[in-house]
């Protein structure tokens, strides 16, 4: 079976730039709930017909096994790699944030991370393939933030479960955490608006991050230059957490 990395998330933001930025490298599986947008992704990368699209809403986190396994057997692919960069955040105070909302986060957030790195640790679906999983975590798991409790908890729970997960899953497979700082995407820019919050570019060192810059940063842990790395939770975010 060919050998691919799995990227959920893939149809806009860090995790397109993600998808483009590998597709250098390896054939991916572009992972997200909107047909049409994770084809636009897919014509941005190179050589757009090796990589494949895995149609599918995480928030419907019991039914991923299934589903996941009957796409990987029906095109014949073992996943080697594991991007996780899916991610809502509905931004509210607490007293407005209803059970079924904190529910969706938690799922598509975290749970749904944790039953497809379930199923990718499964010799009799994926072998021995999988060899390295990264999740797209954030700031908010280190640093508060108003409407933002629901969030930053799923985060940190990414960051928690990698922790476990690479002792676990030592020494064949490797698993770390992303933590973004303020990355300018749609979605990013719906937030701020949302909550007339200011861009993070002030706040930054290096002024305001792309999604390319973790693109960068998944691509190196993906990488050979890493081999001796796991269970790490890297901030990247221009230098805004060095600030008193």
């Amino acid at each position: 079976m060919d050998k691919y990395i799995l990227i959920t998330g893939a149809s806009s933001g860090i995790g397109r730039a993600t998808a483009i930025r590998l597709s250098k490298t390896y054939p991916v599986v572009l992972g997200g709930r909107d047909e049409k947008r994770l084809e636009e992704t897919r014509t941005m990368c190179e050589n757009a017909d090796e990589h494949l699209l895995w149609r599918y809403d995480l928030a419907d986190v019991e039914g991923i096994a299934d589903n996941l396994s009957a796409f990987l057997k029906a095109n014949s692919v073992h996943v080697s790699g594991f991007v996780h960069s899916a991610g809502i955040a509905p931004l509210a105070p607490l007293r407005m944030t209803t059970t079924e909302t904190m529910r969706q986060i938690m799922d598509v957030n975290f749970f749904s991370a944790v039953e497809i790195l379930k199923l990718l640790t499964s010799k009799k679906i994926n072998g021995k393939t999988l060899e390295n999983v990264i999740f797209i975590s954030s700031i908010s798991s280190q640093r508060g933030a108003k409407g933002m409790s629901l969030y930053s908890a799923s985060k940190g729970a990414l960051d928690s479960f990698a922790r476990s997960m690479a002792c676990e899953l030592a020494p064949r497979v490797r698993v770390n955490t992303v933590l973004p700082g303020g990355i300018v995407t749609p979605g990013t820019q719906r937030m701020v608006g949302d909550m007339e919050m200011p861009q993070d570019g002030p706040n930054s060192l290096l002024g305001e991050g792309t999604p390319l810059d973790i693109a960068d940063m998944v691509a190196f842990l993906l990488s050979k230059h890493s081999r001796w790395i796991t269970g790490q939770n890297f901030i990247v975010d221009g230098g805004r957490t060095s600030r008193c």
